[in-house]
């Protein structure tokens, strides 16, 4: 009870807390007529910084070839997320005449901090982007993991052959010398392990896995969870992949298991060279990753794992010939292609409005 009580209060206090900055940028924007130049005016909403946002800013630079500017002034585009306050960004979308772009990485139809979300603002933005598999007409499924795969330069007129090319180049990496067994990188440890979710029966936590894997021989742990090594920001610059490059193995369990919800985590873990112990979402991307070249974690069959995991990692016989399967599927780079299409299309379409 007191936990729900204190969700609320912080849910309350951060609607006035980001409404008072927003009108502070918004009076600001328009007392300056910030970007009037610009052929293109992006607002945010519910982002402070970082690649996602700055990903769609470069797609779209890359897509039109105008000047855009970030501002509240008669904006040409909205770009909002989950990370917002709910209750504002309900009311910026029913008073904005801009077209609006709503985009999540979050798992919406379990975890609590999010659920608010779950209908996708049912219908309000022009177009609602996430994992899910939905049918409404204002939802594309545009997973996250596409950005940290492709940067944006290159997704926003990339051709189904150049992404071939860099398919063919991550599927080169699992052949880089290994030197150590396998890695965790992670920050906490999962919130379905913490009984943060709603509707979730299974509780597999990254440090139980973990527990499990130290048994055959040590596992790296270089982020906050379970931390035991400092190379990977004192030798790699924080540079996940750089990293990974010398590891046999990478645990890369989500969240949460939920249908769709697939993040950068295995991704990551293929571009950086390393067979993907994963935990998530049943068949994940089955169009794009060939199910058999991972290996998928089960509470139900834990003995099993553990020992084809050993057998992989001690007879080089049996791991060159798991490696020698394909990442991915034949037509991934179509599917990827695909994505990248829609939403130059969608763009293009919001823009003209």
């Amino acid at each position: 009870m007191l936990r729900d009580i204190l969700f609320y209060i912080n849910r309350v206090s951060k609607f006035f807390r980001e409404t008072f900055l927003f009108l502070v940028t918004l009076i600001r924007h328009w007392r300056e007529k910030r970007g009037a130049n610009a052929d293109i005016r992006v607002a945010y909403n519910g982002y402070s910084s970082g690649p996602k946002k700055d990903w769609f800013y470069i797609f779209m630079k890359e897509l039109t070839g105008a000047q855009i500017a970030v501002s509240w002034y008669k904006p040409s585009l909205i770009i909002c997320s989950s990370f917002g306050s709910f209750w504002l960004l309900k009311v910026i979308l029913w008073a904005a005449k801009a077209p609006s772009l709503f985009f999540t990485e979050e798992n919406l139809s379990t975890l609590k901090k999010y659920r608010e979300y779950r209908t996708y603002l049912a219908g309000q933005p022009s177009l609602a982007m996430g994992f899910d598999y939905s049918s409404a007409a204002n939802y594309r499924r545009f997973p996250l993991w596409l950005m940290y795969l492709f940067p944006a330069e290159f997704a926003a007129t990339a051709s189904v052959a150049l992404i071939q090319q860099r398919l063919n180049q991550i599927e080169k990496q699992c052949f880089h010398p290994k030197t150590k067994f396998a890695a965790m990188i992670a920050s906490h440890d999962g919130y379905a392990s913490n009984k943060k979710v709603f509707g979730c029966t299974q509780n597999t936590s990254r440090s139980a896995i973990t527990k499990q894997l130290t048994t055959i021989d040590f596992v790296h742990c270089p982020g906050k969870l379970l931390h035991n090594d400092d190379s990977l920001l004192a030798e790699y610059n924080d540079n996940k992949i750089s990293y990974l490059k010398h590891f046999v193995f990478n645990i890369c369990a989500e969240n949460a298991a939920v249908k769709g919800y697939v993040t950068e985590k295995i991704f990551e873990a293929i571009d950086g060279g390393t067979i993907p112990i994963y935990w998530g979402a049943e068949n994940p991307e089955p169009n794009i990753l060939n199910q058999q070249r991972i290996i998928f974690w089960n509470e139900c069959e834990i003995e099993q794992t553990l020992t084809k995991v050993k057998k992989l990692y001690m007879d080089a016989d049996a791991r060159a010939g798991f490696l020698r399967q394909p990442i991915f599927t034949s037509d991934a780079a179509v599917e990827i292609h695909y994505y990248f299409e829609q939403l130059r299309n969608d763009l293009k379409k919001l823009l003209r409005k």
